[in-house]
């Protein structure tokens, strides 16, 4: 990981900033610069700005917590969230499964999924969001362990270069999900083969 990269925060997301690129951009891939007058590209820089803004503008987590009853692994399985790749801006549509043990706090189910999402304020790799939804659910519950499963479609990766429509996984695990390979082996049985 890089360091510099961990105290990075998203700058806010300059809409006219976004629009004056993409306008270059399409002054860069057309002949003329009369596209700014044609109906099918006239509003693109506006929409691309928007389509980035929706993408990098999660859904706020209140990190509703309670006082955690049991210490049975909870997991969610399957949630669709959609990223960007930082080295070619490019969608990554990637299903996250998630679980932890809890040790005193337990999340509301919902905000597992809102875990996840609430890290994607910026393009990153896929790895980096594994590793910032584990840290971020240690931070906030202290549970005994914690493992945190991508598997990601690269826009990247299927449009352009290798053309592949193959998946890419990435894991995380801390704590006893880690340590203990029996519930390292329970994590994985109940996610299933993602």
């Amino acid at each position: 990981m890089n360091p510099e990269f961990e105290k990075l925060t998203p700058r806010g997301l300059t809409t006219l900033a976004m629009e004056e690129a993409v306008a270059a951009l399409l002054d860069g891939m057309l002949e003329t610069s009369d596209w700014r007058n044609w109906d099918d590209f006239r509003d693109t820089p506006r929409r691309v700005a928007k389509m980035y803004r929706e993408i990098l503008t999660p859904q706020p987590n209140n990190w509703t917590t309670f006082d955690a009853e049991q210490s049975d692994m909870i997991i969610l399985r399957g949630h669709r969230v959609v990223a960007l790749c930082p080295h070619h801006l490019l969608p990554v549509e990637m299903k996250a499964y998630v679980g932890y043990i809890p040790n005193k706090k337990q999340l509301g189910l919902s905000k597992l999924a809102r875990v996840v999402e609430s890290q994607l304020t910026m393009p990153m790799t896929q790895e980096r969001l594994a590793h910032r939804v584990v840290d971020a659910l240690e931070s906030a519950l202290e549970p005994k362990g914690v493992g945190v499963v991508l598997t990601g479609v690269h826009g990247c990766m299927k449009f352009r270069g290798v053309e592949t429509d193959g998946d890419v996984a990435s894991s995380v695990m801390k704590g006893v999900l880690l340590l203990n390979p029996s519930a390292r082996a329970e994590f994985f049985s109940l996610i299933g083969r993602p």
